[in-house]
């Protein structure tokens, strides 16, 4: 008979690498709800700050205020957990110049996030977002040369076509807020950039992946932090007439709570979750926005300003088109052609 091998505190390896796996499936399935859960609920936010279907605020100044509470919060956790020796690798120049140059790529992506949330709907917009799975695999065969199979891109073009009928749908159903087809060319916009830094911060993570990684969030964030605000400046006749926090409520210091949430949640949760869970968290934050709209909307709309849609089957089976044919995509393409799109 073989020996029982045990560990110090007397379990069996085996018991242990078992327990092992356990913890980490545990810890996979909270990560991969988080995900769904900030996916879905910061399109719901950003609708429920709207008035009149419009955004009341400067549309990028929640935007602004993320970038400057997350180098504060990276800063003190690296002043906790390295002291001033940690505090000083923050603005280590080298890595510095390297993310504040995908910075200000992904201050593009959030201020075209925001002005189209400002055009369409929570639902519309986190469908149009599947458009990412176009444009990573062209930006792939444009700097990688890695090529999608014809399945991959009768797939992809499948995707497209839903994206376009439940737009449709959606616009023709009377929503709140009605789709106008410039937020079709701000999202593509938006989808580029974010697809465009995810293959870039790919690169450098891995060049610097012993840095902490709230060391990594201040030296992103903080250019992301001034060219948001130049952008704002620039772009935002509003906020240049009547001031940053015009338009500011309780809503919008939820919307910037969101936005803070959902960019740690991109850099700490993703890391414990591959490509093919993101598609389908992503896949399933559709589901729970559509839902949220037809279902809570309509028995919240007394004590929150949103307004629910009412269900419709055709509507409702194009919402599981799309779903289901990310999921073949996910499925069908190998790991490396999605991970692009990771952070995005």
């Amino acid at each position: 008979m073989l020996p029982t091998h045990r560990s110090k505190s007397g379990d069996t390896y085996e018991g242990a690498a078992g327990r092992g796996n356990r913890d980490a499936v545990i810890v996979t399935i909270g990560c991969f709800l988080c995900f769904v859960a900030v996916r879905s609920f910061h399109p719901i936010i950003i609708d429920i700050s709207k008035t009149d279907g419009k955004l009341p605020y400067g549309k990028a100044t929640p935007c602004v205020v993320n970038s400057a509470v997350d180098v504060v919060l990276g800063s003190l956790l690296s002043l906790m957990f390295g002291g001033v020796a940690g505090l000083r690798q923050c603005w280590d120049p080298v890595p510095l110049k390297i993310f504040s140059a995908i910075a200000v790529l992904y201050a593009f992506g959030d201020f075209m996030e925001m002005v189209s949330m400002s055009a369409m709907g929570g639902a519309s917009y986190q469908i149009l977002l599947q458009s990412k799975l176009v444009i990573t695999a062209l930006i792939l065969w444009s700097l990688r040369g890695q090529r999608q199979t014809l399945l991959q891109w009768n797939v992809l073009l499948t995707i497209v076509l839903a994206m376009s009928a439940f737009v449709l749908l959606d616009g023709a159903g009377g929503s709140s807020a009605p789709f106008r087809p410039i937020g079709l060319f701000f999202v593509v916009v938006k989808v580029f950039f974010s697809c465009l830094c995810a293959v870039l911060v790919e690169k450098y993570l891995k060049a610097y992946k012993d840095m902490p990684i709230y060391v990594q969030v201040v030296q992103l964030k903080f250019a992301w932090f001034w060219a948001t605000l130049a952008l704002t400046l620039t772009f935002d006749g509003n906020v240049r007439e009547h001031g940053f926090w015009d338009g500011w409520d309780w809503r919008t210091i939820i919307v910037a709570t969101s936005w803070v949430c959902k960019g740690w949640s991109t850099f700490l949760v993703l890391k414990r979750l591959d490509s093919v869970l993101k598609n389908i968290g992503e896949a399933a934050a559709i589901l729970v926005i559509y839902l949220f709209e037809v279902v809570v909307a309509k028995h919240v709309s007394g004590w929150l300003p949103v307004n629910g849609k009412d269900f419709r089957l055709t509507v409702f089976l194009v919402v599981w088109v799309v779903v289901l044919t990310v999921l073949t995509y996910t499925m069908a393409a190998p790991n490396k052609s999605s991970a692009a799109a990771k952070n995005s």
